[in-house]
């Protein structure tokens, strides 16, 4: 009963290093800071997913060798999280030129319907273009051997998913990327799971986002086994950063894989 998933990209949503600023060269010499716009792929015996498709997705999917995709489920519908969707073209091929199972919010579908109305349509599609196969989130729903749940959090003048992956009864992964807070109904939905992966943008406040101190407080009331900081600006000297974190918590990078622990039979 395996369950993985890899940080695809860990960065802000201009990435880092950002174009046209300088950066010490210490800085850039550590692949830790080099950070891609952020998604994860999940994967398990029985399914392979991606939350979010970013601007790098097909760079990210090339560098982590990635040659299945049973389905994209998206948290939101910002530039930085789905402007790489179109590259899942190549993994409609892969299915046999089936449509790609794609699952969304209400408004987040209708966003992407409206971004790339292209695609989705009634059909037919031409052979090698991307067919989405849209899936309106209402409640938790199940790929494969993984029952996911939605889970709402303010982000701005927005509410984002986040989401609770549970395989076989165990709350393997709470994913909560984009959000200014976790609310209390959050916390108490996703108690008892392993590993958390929460958005920590930088140091200073900022009025979308998690600083620091915000998101090593949520993960207090989590109390996650492992708590994974996401969604990261260059404020963040990979090394330096990871040195000044309480156990149990790390930043996270572009590569990065996350194996959950083997339960007993």
């Amino acid at each position: 009963m395996s369950f993985e998933f890899t940080f695809l990209g860990s960065g802000t949503s201009q990435g880092v290093p950002l174009i046209g600023k300088e950066y010490p060269p210490e800085f850039l010499a550590n692949p830790k800071n080099w950070r891609t716009r952020p998604a994860i792929y999940v994967a398990t015996d029985q399914v392979r997913l991606v939350v979010d498709t970013p601007p790098e997705f097909r760079l990210q999917c090339l560098r982590e060798k990635i040659n299945r995709l049973d389905a994209v489920i998206f948290t939101h519908t910002h530039a930085d999280h789905v402007m790489g969707l179109d590259d899942c073209r190549r993994f409609c091929d892969l299915r046999g030129d089936l449509p790609l199972p794609v699952y969304a919010s209400e408004e987040t579908m209708a966003n992407l319907r409206r971004i790339y109305a292209y695609a989705f349509h009634d059909g037919p599609w031409p052979k090698g273009y991307f067919a989405p196969e849209p899936h309106v989130i209402e409640g938790p729903f199940t790929l494969g051997d993984l029952r996911i749940t939605p889970l709402p959090l303010p982000h701005g003048s927005m509410i984002t998913n986040g989401y609770l992956f549970e395989q076989n009864g165990i709350k393997r992964l709470a994913y909560l990327s984009d959000c200014k807070e976790v609310p209390v109904q959050v916390i108490d939905r996703i108690r008892g799971v392993e590993i958390v992966a929460v958005d920590a943008l930088r140091h200073k406040p900022h009025p979308t986002h998690m600083c620091l101190d915000e998101a090593l407080t949520a993960a207090r009331r989590i109390g996650a086994d492992r708590t994974y900081l996401t969604h990261l600006t260059h404020d963040y000297d990979h090394d330096v950063a990871q040195a000044e974190l309480p156990p149990g918590v790390w930043f996270a990078w572009d590569g990065l894989k996350v194996t959950a622990i083997e339960q007993p039979k």
